[in-house]
């Protein structure tokens, strides 16, 4: 045995010592443990390339260091997370926008960001500019992604908005997925944003301004691309939009926070966990109107808990664990993609930091990192068998080889039998873990074994592999953890 086959060999010993069955033997658990069982005869939905995605406030375009090609170890987190992925500019703060024809000075310092709006009122003046979307092009051929840009609707003009566009699609031109011309309009409140809901815009107000908009825009740009209604929680909007703007819009957004205001007791880490009322209203209800129009869906915007989040909650390995099996779960359904919102310093952002002092991933990051493998792939239909456990799984295949993504969302230890499809003979499976110190640690998240380096960029520094018997996988999946299992 040579030392690093030692080195090895005592590292996966430590951690099967460390890995308890609540009481049952490993026979036992192998007899009667939570099973998979994937059929890859039938697909259930192909996953784009551009699936996965970030979303940021437009308010972060007026400090132009930010999304610039000049901004190396923001691109590389990005590639990281995909070779290609979709950049979401929107945002509460898009509505407090205006647009500027000409460049003004250039301040070389300004390295600001901008977090994720926190709920709280006040009035805000955001200028953009021109040098604001080349440096975002730029930042995008860097990155390979694409863009879905959102207009101020709520306080904008139609001719700012098409001047704006015009800008925008003639300098990012074949980047440019979609312009957006509204956020959460479900939730506006034009009449001076009393608590009361009467005071909220209805479908009729949203459209006939949309329309203006939109006719002001196709003057402009006889073929642009749209994208909405971008609704908050209001699927019949998206229903309603779909029938209404046939013709003029090709995909169908919005947005989907797990939890509600921070401020309640309530949102708890059990409930990010547990709770999927949420997912099956929101995404499942926005995929069935969009099957309905037999138009694509995109969740554009959400995380784990609106107002930029709840700290104890957001901040946490939990939040790693949900955002994994959200994007599973999104792509199982057959959604377009998801951007989940972020930046600066805020408690749910992906990646936190700025220029000045650089950047780490949260995270956030690591459960949309853990789940790469989704990317471009066919989500298989597989049925998993755990009565009573909060356990999740799914397979996907690309080039050949099956991926298994499990989640393991207990404080108990388990083995999940991964039943092989017929064909897929290889001795092994190579193993990558999910982990953390805690479920609610807020640091030493690590997958594969490795954190993501300050530079952006992530090697897998694991060596695990499991022994398939006659077509059958043995996957340990230790408490509050994921693990994936690839083979041929």
């Amino acid at each position: 045995m040579t030392l690093l086959d030692r080195r090895n060999f005592l590292t996966a010993a430590a951690a099967t010592a460390a890995f308890t069955l609540a009481g049952k033997s490993w026979a036992e658990s192998v007899a009667t443990g939570p099973t998979f069982v994937i059929d890859p005869t039938k697909p259930v939905a192909h996953i784009p390339a551009d699936f996965t995605g970030l979303s940021y406030e437009s308010s972060q375009l007026v400090h132009p260091t930010f999304f610039n090609a000049a901004n190396q170890e923001l691109i590389a987190y990005f590639r990281t997370l995909g070779d290609t992925g979709v950049l979401r500019i929107g945002g509460n703060m898009s509505a407090f926008t205006s647009w500027s024809a000409t460049d003004g000075p250039e301040d070389p310092n300004d390295k600001g960001v901008e977090s994720p709006d926190a709920g709280k009122s006040g009035e805000h003046h955001f200028v953009i500019s021109p040098r604001a979307i080349r440096n975002l092009n730029s930042f995008l051929e860097a990155t390979n992604w694409k863009l879905i840009y959102g207009l101020n609707l709520l306080r904008g003009t139609p001719e700012a908005a098409a001047e704006e566009a015009a800008c925008v699609s003639q300098t990012c031109g074949p980047r440019l997925l979609a312009f957006q011309l509204s956020n959460e309009p479900d939730l506006y409140k034009p009449k001076g944003g009393s608590s009361d809901d009467n005071d909220r815009w209805k479908y009729p107000e949203f459209l006939a301004k949309w329309n203006t908009f939109q006719q002001a825009l196709a003057a402009k740009l006889p073929n642009v691309p749209l994208a909405g209604p971008d609704v908050s929680y209001k699927k019949e909007w998206i229903a309603n939009f779909a029938a209404d703007t046939k013709g003029k819009t090709f995909l169908l957004t919005g947005h989907y926070y797990a939890e509600g205001t921070p401020t309640n007791p309530d949102m708890t880490i059990n409930r990010l966990l547990t709770n999927q009322k949420g997912f099956l209203s929101a995404i499942v209800g926005g995929m069935a109107v969009a099957k309905k129009a037999n138009m694509p869906y995109r969740m554009s915007e959400g995380n784990s808990c609106y107002n930029a989040g709840k700290k104890g909650v957001s901040d946490t390995f939990a939040a790693a664990l949900w955002a994994g099996d959200f994007l599973a779960q999104t792509a199982e359904v057959g959604a377009s993609g998801v951007n989940l919102h972020g930046g600066g310093n805020g408690l749910y952002t992906p990646i936190a930091g700025s220029p000045k002092e650089g950047f780490s991933a949260r995270p956030d990051y690591y459960g949309m990192l853990f789940v790469r493998p989704l990317l471009g792939a066919t989500m298989l239909q597989a049925e998993l068998s755990a009565p009573g456990e909060n356990l999740s799984a799914y397979a996907v295949q690309k080039h050949g080889k099956v991926t298994v993504l499990a989640f393991n969302k207990t404080d108990k230890d388990t083995v999940l039998r991964v039943q092989l499809p017929a064909g897929y003979t290889g001795p092994s499976a190579t193993i990558t873990r999910l982990t953390a110190p805690a479920i609610d640690a807020t640091s030493g998240v690590k997958l594969g074994d490795a954190t993501v380096a300050a530079n952006g960029t992530w090697k897998s520094a694991a060596k695990e592999t499991a022994v398939s018997t006659k077509g059958l996988l043995l996957l340990k999946l230790p408490a509050y953890s994921a693990a994936s299992a690839s083979f041929t």
